[in-house]
């Protein structure tokens, strides 16, 4: 069983907020996909088959996706079946990216998947049917670069601020204090949880938290062929649905053990400070504890 995946770093001022585009042809390893929540936002054209996006725990589908669509950033799992008959392009944003491209409020997005018909019209039936007449995948990915100029509009106010927010986060791997990072770029924290709810999608604290799982997804694994290490189409997220639950579970009782030791801990010593820095550990282990429930673990 074998596949064609080939990426393709665009040119500036695409490169400002794209991280690249892609190419996939082929069959994929498993029929059916968990996908590990990260921190990037898809565009996705289909020359292929259907494929049927579920939440979790829910039997009929979010969503059929047999043209093209937007995938926003999601803060849990979701699941994706395959076609037999896989062939499409991509568009990998960097976090706050897309957001110049869409013109809408990013939230709308949050935990969906949406047809690029509603958000674009015409236009990206236009954009498929041009791909799907390329003659090369270079020349797909040059005319993609191109087409992209269509809907891209100025920078708004305010995603430079947004901008530099997201990479303090992703600089530090998701660990750094929200209110710090706010102190430091002189806005308040629920402006900057404002901004980023329109231009992101979700809050600074929820991205930050995707930064963690995507550090330690990496770390545990970083030989995979993702697409930003872990994204809406690397097949190698499959689960097994048992060792989620126990692990998911272990992650629960985990956080419950810890917290109720802080709050004993922090009521005998007054000491804020050190309550502090239990409380990152009780996220640190819950994030770690979900992402290798999440991810297929080799060996």
């Amino acid at each position: 069983m074998t596949y064609t995946y080939i990426h393709h770093i665009p040119s500036p001022p695409l490169s400002t907020y794209i991280d690249d585009l892609y190419y996939w042809d082929g069959p994929v390893p498993y029929p059916r996909l968990k996908v590990v929540p990260m921190p990037s936002l898809h565009l996705m054209v289909n020359l292929g088959d259907a494929f049927q996006v579920y939440e979790p725990d829910h039997a009929k589908p979010l969503a059929t996706c047999a043209e093209s669509w937007a995938v926003g950033l999601w803060s849990t799992y979701h699941i994706v079946d395959w076609p037999l008959n896989v062939r499409f392009f991509g568009v990998h944003f960097k976090a706050g990216g897309v957001y110049p491209f869409l013109g809408r409020p990013l939230s709308e997005l949050h935990n969906q998947v949406v047809s690029l018909d509603a958000i674009w019209g015409r236009f990206a039936a236009e954009m498929r049917e041009q791909l799907h007449a390329a003659p090369t995948t270079q020349a797909g990915f040059a005319l993609l670069e191109q087409l992209l100029f269509v809907p891209l509009c100025e920078a708004p106010y305010g995603l430079e601020v947004v901008q530099y927010a997201i990479a303090e986060i992703a600089r530090q791997h998701g660990t750094l204090s929200i209110r710090a990072l706010s102190d430091h770029i002189g806005i308040s924290q629920n402006h900057l949880g404002t901004q980023f709810k329109k231009m992101v999608g979700i809050p600074p604290k929820e991205l930050a938290r995707l930064y963690r799982i995507a550090d330690i997804h990496c770390s545990i694994d970083p030989t995979q062929p993702s697409i930003g290490c872990g994204s809406h189409t690397n097949p190698a997220t499959m689960i097994n649905r048992t060792s989620t639950r126990i692990l998911l579970r272990l992650s629960g009782i985990a956080q419950q053990t810890i917290c109720v030791f802080a709050v004993s801990y922090m009521l005998r010593t007054q000491n804020i400070t050190s309550f502090s820095v239990l409380y990152q550990l009780i996220e640190f282990l819950q994030d770690t504890l979900s992402t290798l429930a999440y991810i297929r673990l080799k060996g």
